[in-house]
């Protein structure tokens, strides 16, 4: 445990200093007098666009090496800080007695010192004078995101596994990078990667402990962007505060909201880039602030238009979908303020800040594809989403049986309805020839005949109410169940009557038209909810549903708390507005408390699991212990990502298929085969098991009707190996990974690499030895003269 505590803390540093302190350094000047929310939001996206364009850009000019980045990164810093003329002044001086020999190292190391002793107490003087009269605030701020790190981080301190598929894809494009290649499966927005290739090139962390550990940290960012945008939009500043703990706090219900928050654990880009979908649209509101005052007459860009720029920018630089995200999200603040954004001097800054944002997010992915660089399959797999042929996240081919059902259901019952006013159905035709004799009859009787049609507005309401009830069904009870989509939809109502009676009493008041932000968070949560129920309204999937649910989940908890910020602003006005602070803490012990008492507390979230965490373990010891690359690790993939920089490796399914040749040699000094002698099931959903006040074992109950395979805490569901599988023939396989992820032929090839060392050991009795052993997992090793390699064929 405490090699991952160090890793840890290593990424930790290594992210801090890469995303906030070397922007700070270098843009001091610029960030002199700023807010601390102008300085997150500035350091945040600026840096991870800085890196992403510093990494592609060498890539197109086929100079990408670990070397140019970690001089350009440093000379940079170095070259920024000399630029204070007191500071060269005081490293010439120094260097000039050391080189005099009137200056010892020792002496010198003290100087130096004492001079980061001065440095640091001077920023801490800084920051007590930005925090001033706000530490209860930003105290609470902090212990929200370090309970946040602490529970979306747990999972990998329990196993050191990847807990998602993706992220082993992830891993090998970083690698790619590492090898001097953009892009290495296709062109996709890289900026995630570029930022953890430089972890990995300046501050030596590794890839692995990267992906394992930064999206638990980087959750500090989403967290930080949320308390940013609604203490700008709600009435109350401490409002967010209840936010944020209930966010952190409050269960669900649903297994497509427990994948979009598991998805926190892992380091993956849609994630990685969800704070600028946030950042968007508090920039893009500022912006549009910014000319309710009569006499700010400022055009073209400002500081919020910029900022603006570089969130959009970033979020298209990690993932379309945040992209996406933020267009609706920007829309839904944006519409109820129409008439601002209209406005010239807007209209055109607006416009160009867009423009700007996209050119420098997508000009090193469209100069690459301009080089022959294909595109990533993963646009295409967006694209299945939207027009519904993909069946693993996108729901639309679901939405359609659904419907046709419905349809069938609703046919059947009118049918029969029509059956029971006539029970004489034997007698139908007759009755038929009756009711046409008694029409004519009317007919001629009649002078005028009333031709009732349904008017157009009574079509559009009930097209309007059937859209309703669907988005209902579909949305808040599917993922809230009967009595949480109830509340939601009481909420939403009150969200909705608050927005009215302040938009009347400004207008009232004040003679004008107000940008109303209840207005804003109400509308983007009925928004999101749309997006998310779209297949079943018939409208194409935009976004996978269960991506949405993260930020939908932020929204619906923003637009619930609009009723306290109005009460919060109130109190404001009054004597106990001195006591807000005080009073918003014990708001968030209270949620955390009430959430315990009435059994709404949050669950432990899963992994999907790939492999025992004997093997991760054994597989650090084998790479400290021995010379690098002189050795073999025989294993399913995982091993690969681990040890890609450390060792050869070699699949089980090779080993397989090249054992039953003639002649097969793998030329390493040592040989580790990797067993499992209880074979897992592959990607099992395996939730975590911990101390009470993090979170509750409550989750699992809600896949009983799925076809997931569950484990919880030392449980870890699995197979068995035989000697009765050995020669068993594996199951047809649409491609090489379906070899470790269908149970049936894991247990053959465990099974057969097993009874082969049995078999190699009864020949070469003093060679194969047991390097490690548990209940559950084997590791037997080689050595071999590499002049003389054992044959391993048959």
């Amino acid at each position: 445990m405490a090699y991952w505590i160090l890793e840890f803390i290593k990424v930790f540093i290594g992210y801090a200093f890469l995303m906030y302190v070397w922007p700070s350094v270098v843009f001091r000047k610029k960030l002199s007098g700023k807010s601390l929310t102008f300085r997150f939001a500035f350091c945040s996206t600026v840096s991870v666009l800085l890196l992403n364009t510093l990494v592609l850009g060498l890539g197109l000019l086929h100079i990408l090496k670990g070397w140019i980045v970690f001089a350009a990164f440093y000379g940079i810093f170095a070259a920024s800080i000399l630029r204070e003329g007191k500071l060269r002044k005081y490293v010439s001086r120094q260097l000039q007695t050391l080189l005099a020999g009137t200056l010892g190292w020792k002496s010198l190391l003290a100087d130096l010192l004492r001079e980061c002793k001065a440095l640091i107490a001077d920023l801490l003087r800084k920051l007590d004078e930005k925090t001033k009269g706000k530490k209860i605030e930003y105290s609470i701020l902090s212990v929200l995101m370090v309970f946040a790190i602490i529970y979306f981080s747990y999972g990998a301190f329990q196993n050191h596994s990847y807990g998602s598929g993706d992220m082993y894809v992830h891993h090998a494009w970083i690698y790619g990078l590492k090898e001097g290649q953009i892009f290495s499966a296709g062109v996709y927005p890289e900026a995630m990667h570029c930022f953890i290739y430089c972890m990995d090139a300046l501050f030596g962390v590794s890839i692995y402990s990267c992906l394992l550990f930064l999206g638990e940290i980087h959750v500090t960012a989403l967290l930080a962007a949320v308390y940013c945008l609604f203490r700008e939009t709600l009435r109350s500043k401490y409002t967010v505060y209840l936010i944020l703990a209930a966010f952190l706090t409050i269960d669900v219900v649903y297994t497509a909201e427990i994948y979009g928050i598991s998805r926190l654990q892992y380091t993956i880009p849609q994630e990685f880039g969800l704070y600028s979908l946030f950042l968007c649209v508090m920039y893009l509101v500022r912006f549009m602030r910014r000319n309710t005052e009569d006499g700010n007459k400022k055009r073209g860009f400002d500081e919020n238009l910029f900022l603006f720029m570089t969130s959009l920018a970033v979020s298209l630089a990690i993932h379309f979908y945040v992209t996406i995200m933020a267009f609706f999200l920007c829309a839904s603040f944006a519409v109820f303020g129409i008439n601002r954004i209209f406005r010239k001097r807007n209209f055109w800054s607006l416009a160009t800040a867009i423009l700007v944002g996209v050119i420098i997010s997508t000009t090193p992915m469209v100069l690459a594809f301009a080089s022959g660089i294909p595109l990533q399959g993963s646009l295409n797999w967006g694209m299945n989403i939207i027009n519904g042929t993909d069946t693993k996240e996108g729901r639309t081919k679901a939405a359609q049986v659904v419907m046709e059902q419905g349809q069938k259901t609703e046919e059947n019952k009118a049918a029969e309805a029509d059956s029971n006013e006539n029970p004489l159905s034997g007698q139908s035709k007759l009755h038929n020839q009756i009711k046409a004799t008694d029409k004519n009859k009317t007919d001629k009787n009649e002078t005028n005949v009333e031709v009732t049609k349904t008017s157009l507005a009574e079509k559009i309401i009930q097209i309007v109410l059937n859209n309703l009830k669907a988005v209902y069904r579909y949305g808040y009870a599917q993922l809230y169940r009967g009595n949480r989509a109830n509340w939601l939809i009481g909420f939403t109502l009150a969200a909705v009557l608050l927005s009215i009676i302040n938009m009347g009493i400004t207008i009232v008041r004040f003679k004008k038209i107000p940008f109303e932000m209840y207005a804003g968070i109400t509308f983007a949560s009925v928004l999101f909810m749309i997006l998310y129920a779209a297949p079943f309204l018939g409208l194409p999937e935009i976004i996978a549903g269960a991506r949405l649910c993260l930020p939908e989940q932020i929204l619906l908890l923003a637009m619930m708390a609009i009723p306290a910020d109005e009460l919060f602003f109130l109190l404001e006005k009054t004597r106990i507005g001195c006591f807000m602070p005080q009073i918003s803490f014990a708001g968030v012990l209270a949620i955390y408390a009430g959430t315990n008492y009435f059994g709404v507390f949050h669950g432990y979230l899963y992994y999907e699991l790939t492999r025992y965490n004997s093997a991760v373990e054994l597989t650090n010891k084998i790479m400290d212990d021995y010379p690098q690359y002189s050795y073999t690790i025989i294993s399913t993939t995982e091993e690969l990502y681990q040890s890609i920089e450390e060792a050869r490796h070699e699949e089980i399914l090779e080993f397989y298929n090249r054992s039953k040749q003639e002649d097969y040699y793998i030329p390493t000094e040592y040989l580790f085969f990797y067993i499992e002698k209880n074979p897992i099931y592959y990607a099992q959903h395996h939730f975590f098991s911990g101390p009470r006040w993090l979170a509750q074992d409550k989750y699992t109950k809600y896949y009983e009707y799925t076809t997931a395979v569950l484990s919880i805490g030392d449980n870890i569901e699995h197979g068995e190996i035989s000697e009765e599988l050995v020669g068993e023939s594996l199951t047809i396989m649409g491609k090489a990974s379906d070899a470790y992820s269908i149970i049936g032929n894991r247990r053959i090839l465990e099974s057969e690499m097993y009874y082969w060392c049995q078999e190699f050991k009864t020949r070469f009795p003093y060679e194969l030895k047991v390097y490690y052993e548990d209940e559950d997992f084997i590791c037997y090793v080689v050595k071999q003269n590499p002049e003389h390699l054992y044959n391993l064929g048959e």
